[in-house]
């Protein structure tokens, strides 16, 4: 049993990720500022961490002093109303810059020199809602009008995130743009995806062998873009009127399945999967490109139930085995499950803790930082995370435990020594 988490958790962000020196590098916008920003940088962060559900509770513990022992002494700790202040005028690019350097030095160290799936280092992306409301808006707010004529402000960003073998990594976010000029519509999901894509690149060049996404992402411009940056796509294919779709499923009428393969998947549930493969096929608006289209068959035996389900692929990748594929496009969804899920139900993602132009960019990137280093604490530091069915809500309990108790120890986050 591990005597400190809190200690642990500490001392490897400050040892392997210098995020002492990160915290330091921060800024915002207050003139001369009475509580430093990295002090309120380092407890928002350590707030989303310990998964606290809002600025309320974050204003009681300050008001209890449950973050003096985590601090250097005569720190001076700030209001709730600071911290809402700092962040609705932080300095985001400095905030991008920590989340960077945090990505960086994890593909420094090789988290995923074995690849995520089958060897490939595999990125999914899709968009995410961070929270609406009828009431509250600002002007980086994109707007839907519901059927009562109710019209709803919210915020989105669209996510890509590794996926397959824990740990999974955020490696960058784009909050979509609102309506400007002369538009009458807000920036589309497709169009913030290939500006992140881009900067992704740019960040951290070879970020991925694949990335894979939706049906929404089943367009020969993202596909372009992906095959711009030198990665394959493997996308889902749903609709039956696309030409591409009905010249495969054509050709595969009357063929038998090219593989068949069975997957155990638990202890009472049992996959039976056929693969049609064919490359070669014309998707329009890349006539130079010929892609790849497979056609899955899944009989699903559990108890004493079968089901059927058919999946369709498109991907540009000519030698990644159809196997392969499969549990590409199943591991999709870890982007779901293991990204989007946690950090709406520890992180409370959806809670809108600052609505402001800037204050709302400010806490989501503070989350998927929290997000990100507490994924490489539990899968790259304690030994047998996962095979030991550890809970991460229980960890954190314990760390929210071990402030009150902890004595005579000098956080390595602030220690200049």
């Amino acid at each position: 049993m591990i005597k400190s988490h809190l200690k642990r958790m500490f001392s490897y962000f400050s040892r392997i990720y210098y995020l002492g020196e990160e915290v330091k590098r921060l800024k915002d916008g207050r003139i001369r500022p009475q509580v430093e920003t990295s002090t309120i940088a380092f407890i928002v962060l350590f707030a989303f961490i310990c998964g606290l559900k809002s600025f309320n509770r974050l204003e009681r513990w300050l008001e209890n002093k449950k973050f003096k022992k985590l601090l250097p002494r005569r720190r001076k700790l700030p209001r709730i109303d600071t911290i809402r202040r700092s962040l609705s005028s932080f300095d985001i690019d400095s905030l991008n810059g920590m989340h960077e350097h945090i990505v960086k030095t994890a593909f420094r160290n090789k988290v995923f020199r074995k690849g995520t799936i089958d060897g490939l280092k595999v990125a999914a992306i899709d968009g995410v809602e961070v929270f609406e409301s009828t009431k509250k808006s600002c002007e980086r707010c994109l707007t839907r009008v519901d059927k009562q004529g109710i019209t709803h402000y919210y915020h989105k960003a669209v996510v890509c995130a590794t996926v397959g073998s824990d740990p999974h990594i955020v490696l960058g976010y784009e909050m979509l743009e609102p309506k400007k000029d002369c538009c009458d519509k807000d920036e589309g999901e497709l169009s913030g995806s290939k500006r992140l894509i881009r900067k992704l690149y740019k960040q951290f060049h070879h970020f991925a062998d694949v990335i894979v996404a939706d049906a929404l992402y089943c367009k020969a411009t993202w596909i372009k873009e992906v095959l711009a940056i030198g990665m394959d796509a493997v996308v889902r294919v749903k609709d039956e009127r696309l030409h591409i779709v009905k010249d495969a499923l054509g050709l595969y009428r009357n063929r038998e399945a090219d593989r068949e393969w069975e997957v155990e998947d638990g202890s009472r549930k049992r996959i039976v999967v056929r693969a049609w493969d064919e490359d070669g096929f014309e998707m329009a608006g890349m006539e130079e490109t010929k892609v790849r289209f497979i056609r899955f068959l899944e009989e699903i035996y559990e108890g004493g139930n079968k089901e059927l389900k058919e999946i369709w692929v498109v991907t540009t990748s000519k030698n990644i085995r159809v196997e392969t594929v499969w549990k590409i496009i199943h591991k999709r969804w870890d982007i779901e499950n293991d990204v989007f899920r946690q950090i709406k139900t520890q992180y409370h993602f959806d809670h809108c803790y600052v609505h402001s132009e800037v204050g709302t960019e400010a806490v989501v990137g503070f989350m998927i930082i929290a997000f990100n280093l507490s994924q490489l604490y539990f899968f790259r530091n304690i030994r047998g995370f996962r095979e030991k069915r550890l809970l991460q809500i229980d960890i954190m309990e314990e760390i929210r435990d071990e402030m009150l108790l902890i004595k005579n120890w000098v956080n390595p986050i602030f220690d200049t020594t």
